[in-house]
C-alpha cells in the first residue's frame, strides 16, 4: 500500500562492505594481458552504463516533478469543491478519504523526485590519474584498474537514485489509482441510489407582497365618530333605544339625542376636484347601557319595554 525504502540491518551493511572490499582487491590483482585495449573498451563501457542510469533516473524524476506540478491544482479544485458542496452524491467522509490518500501518495511522489535529483558525488578516471599513469610503465593496465575502480566505487551511489525513481513510479500509480476511485465515487453512489441530503435544492418559497390598503381620509366637514361619553343613558325602569327615525318624532322619549349629521358632504368651492366631494363614512355603531348596538332600525320604547 504504501512503498517505501528499508534500511540495510547492520549484517547487511557488513556483508555490504566486505563485497566491496574484495572487488576491489580483485580488480587491483587483474592484469588483462594479452587484450589490454579490449579490457580498455569494456572498463568505459561499464562507466559510461553507470552514468547512463544516473542520466535516466533523474529525467524521470524530472518528469514526475511535471505531473506533480499538474495534479496539485486538480487537488485543490477537489478539495475547494468537496468544502463548498458542489460535489456529487458521494458521501463527504468517502470522499475527503480517498482525497486524503491521494495527496499523501502525491506528497510521497514529490519527497522521493527530489530525492532523486538530489546532487551525488561520483567517482571518475580524471586528468590527474591519467597524467600518473602515463608517466610509468603499464599506464594502459593502470587506466583499466582505476576506471573499473571508479564505477565499483560510485555504484552504491547510482543504485540508490534508481531506487528512489522506482518508489516515486509505485507512488506515482497508487495516486493515479486513488484519483480513478475519487472520479468513480459519485457514480457508483449515483448508480446505488445514494443521495446527498446537502446536495437536495432548497424548496422554493415563493412570497407575495401585497401593498397595504389605502385609508381613505374622512371629508373635513364630516362629524367626529361617537365617543363612550355620547352612550344613550336610560330614564326610569324601561331602556329605550333610538334610531335615526327616534330623533325624528321629538323629545317625547325623555332622552337628549344629538341631531342625525348630514351624511352627504359638499364639494369645497375653488379648484377642488370633483373626487373630493365624497359620502361622509358611516360612524361606528354605539353601544347603551346594555351592551347592544344602537342601530336605525332601533325600537320604539313601548317595543322595548
Amino acid at each position: 500500500m504504501f512503498p517505501h525504502i528499508e534500511p540495510l540491518s547492520a549484517a547487511d551493511q557488513a556483508a555490504e562492505d566486505q563485497r566491496l572490499l574484495d572487488d576491489e582487491a580483485a580488480i587491483a590483482a587483474s592484469t588483462w594481458t594479452p587484450g589490454e585495449e579490449l579490457a580498455l573498451d569494456e572498463a568505459q563501457r561499464v562507466a559510461d552504463a553507470d552514468m547512463e542510469r544516473v542520466r535516466i533516473a533523474e529525467g524521470k524524476a524530472t518528469t514526475y516533478l511535471a505531473v506533480l506540478a499538474a495534479l496539485v491544482p486538480i487537488i485543490i479544485t477537489l478539495q475547494a469543491a468537496n468544502w463548498e458542496k458542489k460535489a456529487g452524491p458521494a458521501p463527504d467522509s468517502a470522499r475527503l478519504f480517498v482525497l486524503a490518500v491521494a495527496t499523501i501518495y502525491i506528497a510521497a511522489v514529490g519527497y522521493h523526485a527530489f530525492k532523486t535529483l538530489q546532487v551525488t558525488g561520483f567517482q571518475r578516471v580524471g586528468e590527474a590519474e591519467l597524467v600518473r599513469a602515463w608517466s610509468g610503465p603499464d599506464h594502459m593496465r593502470k587506466v583499466i584498474r582505476g576506471t573499473l575502480l571508479a564505477s565499483r566505487r560510485s555504484r552504491n551511489a547510482v543504485n540508490a537514485k534508481v531506487t528512489r525513481i522506482r518508489v516515486t513510479h509505485e507512488h506515482l500509480l497508487r495516486a493515479f489509482g486513488t484519483f480513478i476511485l475519487l472520479l468513480l465515487l459519485d457514480p457508483l453512489f449515483h448508480l446505488a441510489g445514494f443521495r446527498n441530503a446537502a446536495q437536495e435544492p432548497a424548496p422554493t418559497r415563493v412570497i407575495v407582497e401585497r401593498p397595504p390598503k389605502a385609508v381613505q381620509p374622512p371629508a373635513a366637514n364630516c362629524p367626529a365618530p361617537a365617543t363612550p361619553a355620547d352612550r344613550v343613558e336610560p330614564t326610569g325602569v324601561a331602556s329605550t333605544r333610538l334610531g335615526a327615525r327616534g330623533a325624528d318624532r321629538g323629545s317625547s322619549t325623555g332622552l337628549n339625542r344629538r341631531p342625525a349629521p348630514d351624511r352627504q358632504s359638499t364639494p369645497t368651492g375653488g379648484g377642488g376636484r370633483p373626487d373630493e366631494a365624497r359620502a361622509c363614512p358611516a360612524p361606528p355603531p354605539v353601544e347603551d347601557a346594555w351592551g347592544e348596538h344602537q342601530t336605525s332600525d332601533s325600537v320604539t320604547p313601548g317595543e322595548r319595554e
